[in-house]
């Protein structure tokens, strides 16, 4: 099987012309079910940074043989890993189900028996909903949903049935195809598209739709693009990370609405390692449209390569960075403590979404602003404090935020950081990852709790920051004069 994809690194450039490591992986039943083959391609891309491999002819690693792969049994799904510097440390690229499979796989196998009665049937279709119609596509009986009451079925000249509500000279539908989805991140996709045919009464909109259930439709989610016959490409927006999502294009005439076929894609949990200027490497992950750092920022350096200077005891009012009780064991593990000025970078304060202030944060990545940090907060408790205003502890999140490492423990709160010792169930659950990597002041003895609080910047005026504590069970919201130094975490832009 042939397989083209885009590459593009951790800044979302195009990887043009260079060697790129592939892992390919078959998962069976769904995109998180068993793998039951993987091979490995070398490919280069090209000056467009497209690579091709052929899915069968590359390096096997000890699993099922590609030849022996029993398509007829279940559902299959397509992950591919990769690393743009041609080695083997990949990084997942994105899952998506195969909704067909090459015919000479397929024949091998038996995909149905008979007997006299219907209901013994293997592999018979089954309806969702009353109502629903089946057609045949050409390879598979395909479910049309039920329409609403006064429909009717009109006959497109893509030679699929599409409900139609009465009214007007019809005449004939559009014929569009759903080409690829490319370019999926946990929050976006593309989608290319082809308008093979206008109909009779010429196209009056036509783009993509999308939801989390097949067959998608312009009652769902969905843009608005031209009215050429041609291929287009349009982007799904506001998807969730590691979910699955189906697409289709959808084309209008005086007829009715004509869709493609939906293609399913799965978004992936993370965006790729993020590199500063020192060469430090920081995991990253969703947490809803946002993709944030994993670990504490510990450059020394501004993504321009201007250096920050260490401070010293009773340093505050410059851009200084602090080591915790001087120690790199303390650096490795919670990153560095930096000053309000060494964060902003002579930026202005900005509290919009997302911030704009880049700051200190690698190049393609920002310092949170207040307003962010309250989409976060809002994601993993809903409705708890829609518009951030509260100071204090609020809600019950910390513990879906903080790693269970490294905490002071604290069994008497099941929803503190420090109760992980008790009990880890629930612990994390977002992938946010916060440790306790304390503070700085700048009088004696200038360090403070490590072990039992996280304390955060962000980049809103009042100096604004986010703060955890080991035995509460809340997210802090706060602000602090600029005597203080604390960690950073960066966001995607």
């Amino acid at each position: 099987m042939s397989y083209q994809a885009v590459v593009r690194n951790a800044q979302n450039s195009l990887v043009v012309n260079q060697a790129v490591g592939v892992k390919v992986s078959i998962r069976q039943y769904s995109a998180t079910g068993p793998i039951i083959f993987i091979e490995t391609h070398t490919t280069t891309t090209n000056s467009n940074g497209l690579m091709t491999i052929e899915i069968g002819a590359g390096v096997p690693q000890l699993t099922t043989p590609f030849s022996d792969i029993p398509w007829s049994q279940s559902d299959f799904f397509l992950q591919t890993d990769i690393d743009i510097t041609g080695g083997t440390n990949y990084t997942i690229l994105g899952v998506q189900q195969l909704m067909s499979v090459p015919y000479a796989f397929f024949a091998a196998e038996a995909a149905y028996a008979d007997s006299a009665d219907y209901y013994h049937l293997t592999n018979r279709p089954e309806g969702n909903n009353p109502g629903d119609i089946l057609y045949w596509d050409g390879s598979d009986w395909t479910i049309i949903p039920a329409g609403s009451e006064g429909q009717f079925l009109t006959m497109g000249n893509n030679q699929i049935p599409t409900w139609t509500t009465p009214g007007g000279n019809l005449g004939t539908m559009p014929s569009i195809r759903t080409d690829s989805v490319y370019d999926i991140t946990g929050r976006t996709a593309y989608v290319r598209a082809t308008i093979l045919d206008a109909g009779s009464t010429g196209i009056i909109a036509s783009g993509i739709c999308w939801s989390q259930t097949p067959f998608p439709s312009i009652g769902n989610s969905h843009t608005t693009d031209g009215t050429s016959i041609g291929t287009f490409v349009s982007i799904a927006t506001n998807l969730t990370s590691g979910a699955t999502f189906y697409a289709r294009a959808y084309a209008t005439n005086a007829g009715g609405t004509a869709y493609g076929a939906p293609i399913s894609f799965t978004t992936p949990t993370h965006c790729g390692n993020v590199v500063d200027y020192d060469g430090n490497i920081y995991n990253t992950v969703y947490i809803g449209a946002q993709c944030w750092m994993q670990e504490n920022l510990k450059t020394k350096h501004y993504s321009n390569g201007a250096a920050i200077s260490q401070g010293y005891m009773g340093d505050y009012n410059d851009k200084y960075y602090f080591r915790y009780g001087n120690s790199d064991d303390n650096v490795n593990k919670f990153g560095l403590l930096y000053t309000w000025a060494a964060v902003m970078n002579g930026a202005g304060s900005s509290d919009n979404n997302p911030s704009g202030i880049q700051g200190i944060c690698p190049s393609g990545w920002h310092v949170p602003s207040n307003s962010e940090w309250c989409e976060l907060e809002n994601y993993i408790e809903p409705g708890i404090d829609v518009t951030c205003s509260s100071t204090g502890y609020r809600g019950s999140m910390a513990k879906k935020l903080t790693k269970p490492q490294e905490w002071t423990s604290y069994p008497a709160n099941m929803f503190a950081p420090g109760y992980w010792q008790t009990d880890t169930t629930g612990f994390n659950t977002s992938g946010f990852s916060a440790l306790p990597g304390g503070y700085y002041y700048y009088s004696s003895p200038y360090f403070y709790n490590l072990n039992k609080e996280a304390h955060f910047w962000t980049s809103t005026s009042g100096i604004r920051f986010r703060y955890f504590g080991y035995n509460e069970s809340g997210v802090g919201h706060s602000t602090r004069g600029n005597v203080y130094a604390l960690s950073v975490r960066c966001v995607k832009n």
